[in-house]
């Protein structure tokens, strides 16, 4: 695997964006273009990715194949259902049905975990099923949610306001009280609520593959 390759491989196993990847490394957006052109990362940078989503430092240098340290590449088998969930799994709390107006229908209940690792100690996990935030989000893939991380504009969040409506949208601004939204695929215009009538608005930390997940119901039949 190039190095060219293996960034683009860092993006499809994380969910991650280019934009994501910069504020993590505390880049620039023009810096991380850079290094999709030469192929290459710098350590500094490299380190804060690594520590931030769980990976293998050598991993993503191209100095190893393998992406997880060893601890985290069996957490499968390690599993414990009663007690503490272990550092790389992260639980998924139901599904999020997507409506055509940008609502969502939460439906909760323990579906099981993501291997993937997190440093909010309170995130979770959603499936998402629907097609009304494709391509950014497709049906089958899951969100993870961090609620104790500090949100900016630009980021993706899960919003719930005030009268039990749930949706994820772009947030735009937070100022003279009252947030704006915008949604992740154009089809809506944006639109500013005043912030009384939010309840929550917790950052989106990612969009992870559906090969990430471990469901309850295996791990109750191993």
């Amino acid at each position: 695997m190039s190095k060219t390759e293996r960034l683009d491989e860092l993006l499809r196993l994380t969910g991650l964006t280019k934009a994501d990847l910069a504020r993590i490394a505390e880049v620039s957006p023009q810096a991380v273009n850079g290094w999709f052109k030469r192929g290459e990362i710098g350590k500094d940078s490299a380190k804060k990715i690594a520590t931030d989503k769980g990976l293998n430092l050598s991993w993503i240098l191209g100095e190893s194949d393998q992406p997880y340290e060893t601890n985290q590449q069996n957490l499968t088998h390690d599993v414990e259902v009663v007690g503490n969930i272990m550092n790389g799994l992260i639980p998924v709390k139901g599904d999020a049905v997507l409506g055509m107006d940008g609502l969502i229908d939460m439906m909760e209940f323990h579906a099981g975990w993501l291997r993937i690792y997190s440093d909010d100690r309170e995130d979770y996990g959603v499936r998402v099923r629907g097609d009304s935030m494709w391509p950014r989000i497709q049906s089958g893939e899951f969100v993870v949610i961090e609620p104790n991380t500090k949100v900016h504009p630009g980021d993706e969040v899960f919003i719930r306001t005030a009268d039990g409506h749930n949706m994820i949208k772009i947030l735009n601004y937070n100022r003279a009280g009252d947030y704006q939204f915008t949604s992740i695929n154009n089809d809506h215009k944006p639109f500013t609520l005043p912030v009384k009538q939010v309840d929550k608005v917790h950052f989106v930390s990612g969009i992870i593959k559906a090969t990430r997940f471990i469901s309850a119901d295996d791990v109750e039949k191993a």
